[in-house]
């Protein structure tokens, strides 16, 4: 029989899974022992730079990339870049290394206490195996979860054991669609209302370039005629710089609250109710929305929305489009006028760079 180690590294060949990227440390030593030559690793000198590197990797390669992280301390330098991976739906399948089960009663040094809670909500799914059996299964599954929509990062805590211990052969690869069907009713609904809209717009976010849809993207809005804005804090790229129809970031809520009837939200939309000093009415207040996204539609309470793979939808709704909007685009947002200075006098960073000047030194070293 052959070791846990031996049959997951094959599992990871199977998966295309030989990228790794890390910051190890003596619970990760017998999962590096005879590192494959057919794999790559890419050491990281912290945690976070870890988990930043691999999500980087992933989102260019599109595809998961494993990162091996050391034991509790070193997940919890990462959970800032993991937050990161998570909001970026980067799918990462994140290790870290665990005492050895023997030991684990006793609580020694190195022990990941509560080891799935750790990462908890920012992993999609977190799990240690209860046996050194399971833990191939583990990484299909993990795999599993990764790369389906909403995508994100997994994690698994292995201890430090159960590499090396025999098992009997099990072929546990399985394949996995990563991609959903619309839903036709909600899809003809969405279409019946650009179609009765005088004047629409299309707010484009980082799920356009996820999905490989920028050319349906700019065809559907040929079509219909829209403007499209960017989202904001989208993490990707969301449109050509060629595409006519395009705009700038999203515009201030006051600027646009007037002007469409219809908002489209094309992803990245439930980081995208923000107020401002200068708009402090939402965005698109009096407009019909809908959200189009891989996004769980809990995160759309009052919103109608649709879960489904963002380029299969875009060219439905493109192809029951039946009418194009003449409506004309909205205007660019206009500044809003400075407030008169003597009323509140300098603001902070005027008054903070007349204050340097005072108090540097007059002459340079």
């Amino acid at each position: 029989m052959r070791t846990v180690r031996e049959i997951t590294f094959d599992l990871f060949r199977k998966l295309g899974l030989t990228t790794v990227v890390g910051n190890p440390g003596s619970t990760e030593e017998p999962f590096l022992a005879d590192f494959p030559s057919d794999f790559d690793y890419v050491l990281a000198l912290q945690e976070t730079s870890a988990v930043a590197v691999a999500d980087g990797l992933s989102q260019s390669l599109r595809r998961p990339v494993l990162v091996n992280l050391h034991t509790g301390a070193g997940t919890g330098n990462a959970m800032g870049a993991i937050v990161t991976a998570y909001l970026n739906k980067t799918p990462l399948i994140i290790t870290a290394g665990q005492q050895t089960r023997e030991m684990l009663l006793i609580e020694p040094l190195l022990t990941n206490i509560d080891a799935t809670l750790m990462a908890r909500p920012w992993v999609k799914w977190s799990y240690e195996p209860a046996r050194a059996e399971d833990v191939p299964a583990a990484f299909m599954r993990a795999h599993a979860t990764a790369i389906q929509p909403p995508a994100g990062p997994v994690y698994l805590s292995l201890p430090l054991d159960d590499w090396e211990k025999r098992m009997a052969e099990v072929d546990i690869f399985r394949t996995v669609a990563a991609r959903q069907g619309p839903d036709p009713s909600r899809i003809r609904e969405f279409a019946q209302r650009i179609d009765g809209s005088r004047n629409p717009v299309l707010v484009y976010g980082s799920d356009i370039a996820r999905s490989e849809a920028w050319n349906a993207g700019i065809a559907f809005a040929e079509k219909l005629g829209a403007p499209v804005w960017t989202a904001p804090f989208a993490p990707r790229s969301r449109r050509p710089i060629r595409n006519s129809k395009a705009r700038s970031r999203r515009p201030s809520a006051r600027c646009l609250s007037n002007s469409p009837d219809t908002t489209s939200w094309w992803s990245s939309a439930r980081r995208c109710s923000a107020t401002t000093r200068s708009c402090p009415a939402p965005i698109f207040r009096p407009a019909r929305r809908f959200f189009i996204s891989p996004t769980t539609r809990r995160s759309r309470p009052r919103r109608r929305s649709a879960t489904a793979w963002l380029a299969t939808r875009l060219w439905r709704s493109q192809s029951l489009r039946t009418a194009s909007s003449s409506g004309p685009l909205p205007a660019r947002c206009a500044r809003r006028p400075p407030r008169p200075t003597e009323r509140r006098g300098l603001c902070f960073r005027t008054r903070s760079w007349r204050r340097f000047a005072r108090t540097r030194p007059t002459t340079s070293c």
